[in-house]
């Protein structure tokens, strides 16, 4: 893309944030005219400037934003982050994360300086708000009832009308929040004031026609009565609002002040518009000179007493989220949600304090803590990992324990996508792509083997094609939990990782493994890579039966279908690669990593994959998953 490209993208981008939201998208169409590509970009840099603004997290991608990834320096001939994004990363901090079936996060993380505010996630709010209108039916249908009923000679139409046009608008509200339609944060607050509003107006207009209507007939027992009745539901409103639905203390202020103040309101309208009418209010009753509208003081500390509590209670309850939130926190380590489990423990997506770099913290669970075996495993694990320096390798950061007893290690954050999920959403990979990634795989297990660890769980979940360092399609090995030496062990290391016992992956195992109670070495390894190429080349595992007893058998006694036959376009060699992998016999197969990986390089296809196709995918795939949630 050219300067000039840029620099008309930046402007055009600047100039809509002058406009407000509905106004945007009509004034972007006419000052872009026929060029849809303009448009296009510069309304996919306001989609993201626009959820940034409205969430702490954004919601789950499609692709991790391949700009979110890059650095902050920029020039007009390369393809990184235009300098006019930069306020977008000052203001998201991360981008939700979602297990892939392994536990490292997959989707992209932006981290900013300051914390965020603490808020409960749309779920929530929007389920609680789906309440309110319910509360608020059967609050107008009980008031409609007791006017039919109890309040003879009222028979004002326009108050039943009133009454059915505000139950079918709540009943719509119902209908949209129980609906799949997406709604924003800022749509539900929307919602939110406008029902409030809506009820507030009610009760105004129901206390004007009734208390004028009961004044014209001297009746001032039910013109009372009225004034009490509308405090009770203001008092309704005031704590439904301030209360049922958290939000901040300044926010509920601004709407509970008003509300309490309304009655009030009124009353002085009427005796304003209608001094002899409603002239008992300055006169005294039975046996006391002080006028009637003194009675309605207590009512007035009564629904400021409300109008303050709902504050503070708001204030009370947002500080009681926050403090939950800021325990936590392991160290320098401030947990933002779980995104899945491993081996051993839960992993939550987390950011450090002080250097503010995303990372992923893995837990072991609070159930094990009082098992030492697995407290060692746990610490067996992290040590095993932290070992492994090789770049296709997770690197692990920090282990640590809290005052609580909760172990932990630190790993990198790595946006990109599990191999699971890369096939699931777009199906087999081309076989030039598949080689490409298992050759970095099969580097990252050179390392581990090198050193005398195996793997034992290689599975297309454990392993990530990432988007690091500016580079697209980078295969990274997670999920060390399973790790044992692969000599003859020690009685110390056998128990730990319950040797005699069948662990791992029943669909990615080997038949060795399967099998249990008998020395693995790399090999073991070798086959669950080639289960994996099988996976990436056809879409399936090499067996798929239903059961994992069927499946653990089928991988000790039958033969496999070769993938060539499976799907078509898989070239002889990579399938003879593949096949040597899924060997029975443990001497059949490539007899380490290395071999196995000069033998992908040797396949026809393995130089037709390539960092430029690589970048040339996730750019696409980025751009389709932007154009179909804009549209």
């Amino acid at each position: 893309m050219t300067p000039d490209r840029w620099r008309q993208i930046g402007d055009l981008f600047d100039a809509s944030l002058q406009h407000a939201p509905p106004e945007r998208d009509a004034w972007l169409r006419q000052a872009c005219g026929q060029d849809e590509d303009l448009r296009a970009e510069v309304g996919r840099l306001l989609a993201q400037d626009e959820r940034a603004g409205q969430h702490v997290f954004l919601p789950p991608p499609e692709f991790a934003p391949r700009s979110l990834e890059r650095t902050a320096s920029w020039s007009p001939h390369d393809d990184r982050l235009p300098p006019w994004e930069s306020h977008h990363l000052d203001r998201v901090k991360a981008a939700l994360a979602e297990d892939t079936g392994g536990f490292t996060p997959k989707a992209a993380i932006v981290v900013g300086s300051a914390p965020p505010p603490i808020s409960e996630p749309r779920s929530v709010v929007r389920a609680r708000l789906r309440e309110l209108p319910i509360i608020y039916i059967l609050l107008v249908g009980m008031a409609t009832l007791w006017r039919s009923t109890v309040s003879v000679g009222d028979h004002d139409s326009t108050l039943y009308y009133l009454d059915v046009m505000v139950i079918v608008i709540l009943g719509g509200i119902i209908a949209l929040l129980s609906s799949r339609q997406p709604l924003s944060l800022a749509c539900l607050k929307t919602l939110e004031l406008g029902m409030i509003g809506m009820l507030a107006g009610r009760l105004a207009i129901v206390q004007y026609r009734l208390m004028l209507v009961f004044s014209l007939r001297n009746d001032r027992m039910m013109a009372q009565l009225t004034m009490k009745n509308i405090v009770l539901l203001t008092s309704i409103l005031i704590l439904t609002y301030g209360l049922y639905v958290p939000k901040s203390w300044r926010r509920t202020s601004l709407v509970v002040g008003p509300l309490a103040l309304l009655p009030f309101a009124i009353l002085f309208i009427l005796a304003a518009q209608y001094p002899v009418t409603m002239g008992w209010l300055w006169e005294g009753w039975r046996r006391s000179t002080t006028h009637r509208i003194w009675l309605f003081s207590f009512d007035a500390m009564i629904l400021l007493i409300l109008a303050v509590g709902s504050a503070f209670g708001a204030r009370t309850i947002s500080q009681l989220r926050r403090q939950v939130a800021e325990a936590r926190q392991l160290g320098q380590y401030r947990l933002r949600r779980r995104i899945g489990s491993g081996g051993m423990g839960e992993v939550y997506l987390a950011e450090h304090q002080l250097l503010k770099r995303p990372c992923a913290v893995k837990l072991i669970r609070p159930e094990d803590v009082a098992d030492p075996r697995a407290l060692a495993r746990f610490e067996r694990e992290v040590q095993l990992t932290a070992t492994l320096s090789h770049p296709n390798t997770v690197e692990v950061f920090d282990y640590g324990r809290t005052e609580d007893g909760t172990y932990y290690y630190v790993m990198e954050y790595l946006p990109g996508l599990g191999l699971a999920e890369l096939v699931e959403r777009h199906g087999p990979l081309p076989p030039e792509r598949a080689v490409y990634l298992l050759r970095q795989v099969c580097l990252a297990l050179r390392e581990a083997h090198g050193v005398g660890l195996i793997h034992r769980d290689v599975k297309p979940s454990n392993i990530i094609a990432a988007r690091r360092g500016g580079m697209d399609d980078v295969a990274k090995l997670l999920d060390f939990g399973l790790v044992r030496p692969a000599v003859a062990a020690t009685p110390r290391s056998s128990q730990l990782s319950r040797e005699g016992q069948i662990l791992g992956t029943p669909l990615f195992m080997s038949p060795e493994q399967a099998r249990g109670g008998q020395e693995l070495d790399e090999r073991t390894d070798i086959y669950s890579l080639g289960a994996v190429a099988y996976f990436l080349l056809t879409g399936r595992p090499p067996f798929d039966e239903p059961d994992e007893i069927g499946v653990i058998i089928a991988h000790a006694r039958d033969p496999v279908i070769p993938p060539a036959q499976v799907c078509a376009g898989i070239p002889e060699d990579v399938d003879r690669v593949v096949l040597r992998c899924l060997a029975k016999d443990p001497a059949d197969r490539f007899p380490d990593a290395e071999s196995l990986e000069r033998a992908l390089g040797d396949c026809g296809c393995a130089g037709q994959w390539g960092q430029a196709e690589a970048a040339r995918w996730w750019r696409g795939a980025e751009e389709a998953a932007l154009s179909t949630r804009v549209s």
